[in-house]
């Protein structure tokens, strides 16, 4: 006969797992509330349908604000408002390109804590919100101090999804389909770096260059209706709403790890800004990638401000419109992207089948085939233009942005994927830094090229760029031979890696990875 407290307690263990499993959760052996296996709930489990709609709104949305008032249509549009606002052409290019990223650069650091904290859905909904208003701002009020505060909030507001697209991406796909839709991601965001040059081209060929703000407005406004119909994807915000819900049907004891526990103000200073400084500021790996990812994505900036003058300029005369064109010649060269991903599956394949660990530098095959591809691009662009070449055909220099494209977007994706493996529960603070200075190494590019290329000539100027890519091609060298023992000295790859492989069992046994 059982005990009468043993017979109530097993009635409301009974009781407690129905409610629980109600809403697809789970006592686990440690007491804490966690999603079931087959969770229809958790992101991952979605439908089709569902996760194609809230990626392709997402997706973008970070591809348009990238394409549209980011510095590579600010250039241009330097050029036509500067007149107009009485101002110098160092100070025009200040105003619409630098102040751009510099918004981007400081959005791009304290965005990646907030969003851990708040989830995915109300970031972008923010953020479209304020990008859509200032832009509007830009192109309303006839004073110069509205696009000095436009431009930098806009940038500031355009960090939103460039940071976290990615946790999106990672909450609703398991690793084998993450790989490619990251591939896509970041092959869309270096399109619409080249592509906003002609967009801007376009439209003040036909328009006033405000209009190049009111339809970046309309087209976010948009995105910003369409986001309402966005789930969240953060699966904790999910699951502690699920929580409230049970404790609101009076179910008591609902304890469950919530990893966006809002620290102190403290210690998010510390978390969204000197961390990420003191990676940057002591790890020789954090410190390569960055320098050779900044100056590599610098790159297109650089020729917003001097791809334009090489083919206006004698024998080659195209206008201002038609110019920009040659920005299309990259996008051959970032679809090149997807090849290198093959190798990566087939080392990584290789990995598995001898049950050995995967390293991180057996993912940078990308970086192999990018650095060299960048210094050759550059140095065959630089010798096949005016005014050292008054003979040879445009094609020939437009057929070496092909390599340069590949090589911008490679470099781009294989580094912070890199990074990523390094540094895994610090990634986020190393790719906060990365994309700190990334930014205002591109805000500065426009300058650079400004005052390099009328000095010492395009065909010189471009053998300085190719020079320092040149140094970037002892990169992969480094990587594979010291890479390892440089993660085995450093502190934060250690202990990053011993808490992953402490951790990486129990993420499986749910389900999660």
């Amino acid at each position: 006969m059982l005990c009468p407290k043993l017979f109530f307690f097993e009635i409301e263990e009974t009781i407690d797992t129905y409610h629980l499993a109600k809403h697809s959760l789970q006592r686990g052996a440690d007491g804490l509330i966690t999603w079931q296996r087959s969770h229809k709930d958790h992101p991952r489990n979605w439908s089709t349908a569902r996760k194609v709609f809230d990626t392709s709104i997402i997706i973008f949305l970070e591809f348009f604000v990238q394409v549209t008032v980011v510095s590579t249509t600010g250039a241009s549009v330097a050029h036509h408002a500067r007149e107009e606002y009485r101002l110098d052409k160092v100070s025009s290019i200040l105003a619409f390109t630098f102040m751009y990223n510099l918004g981007q650069a400081f959005g791009g650091l304290l965005t990646p804590a907030l969003s851990e904290l708040i989830g995915r859905r109300t970031p972008y909904l923010v953020s479209s919100a304020v990008f859509t208003v200032f832009c509007l701002l830009v192109g309303v009020f006839p004073w110069a101090i509205a696009v000095w505060v436009g431009r930098f909030v806009t940038g500031f507001a355009s960090a939103v999804p460039a940071v976290v697209t990615a946790g999106s991406i990672e909450d609703m796909f398991d690793g084998r389909q993450r790989v490619w839709l990251i591939v896509v991601w970041n092959a869309g965001s270096t399109a619409g770096l080249c592509l906003g040059p002609i967009y801007g081209a376009y439209i003040m060929s036909v328009l006033n260059w405000r209009w190049v703000f009111y339809i970046s407005a309309t087209v976010t406004g948009c995105c910003f209706l369409a986001l309402l119909f966005v789930r969240e994807s953060r699966p904790s915000r999910i699951l502690k709403k699920k929580i409230a819900a049970l404790e609101a049907e009076g179910m008591e004891n609902l304890e469950w790890f919530n990893p966006d526990h809002s620290p102190d103000f403290r210690s998010l200073v510390r978390l969204a800004v000197f961390q990420p400084l003191k990676l940057l500021g002591t790890e020789p790996i954090v410190m390569m990638v960055t320098t050779i990812s900044a100056v590599s994505w610098g790159i297109i900036y650089l020729f917003t401000e001097c791809l334009p003058e090489v083919f206006m300029s004698f024998p080659i005369r195209f206008d201002f419109t038609t110019s920009s064109l040659a920005f299309l010649a990259f996008l051959p060269g970032i679809s090149l992207s997807f090849l290198p991903r093959l190798w990566d599956s087939r080392i990584v394949h290789a990995r598995l089948a001898k049950g050995e660990r995967i390293e991180p530098e057996d993912k940078i095959m990308g970086l192999v085939l990018a650095a060299p591809a960048l210094a050759v691009g550059l140095f065959w662009f630089s010798w096949t233009i005016p005014p050292a070449n008054q003979v040879v055909h445009w094609l020939v220099p437009t057929s070496a942005l092909i390599l340069i494209g590949f090589a911008v977007n490679e470099m781009a994706y294989t580094l912070s994927a890199y990074l990523t493996d390094a540094y895994l529960i610090y990634a986020a603070s190393a790719f906060c830094g990365l994309a700190f200075i990334r930014a205002l190494v591109s805000g500065l590019m426009p300058f650079v090229a400004q005052q390099m290329y009328p000095s010492l000539g395009a065909n010189y100027a471009g053998t300085v760029v190719g020079g320092f890519a040149a140094i970037f091609c002892l990169a992969p060298w480094v990587s594979l031979r010291y890479g390892k023992v440089l993660r085995e000295k450093s502190p934060f790859a250690r202990h990053s890696l011993e808490s992953h492989l402490k951790c990486q069992g129990s993420e499986q046994s749910i389900g999660i990875l």
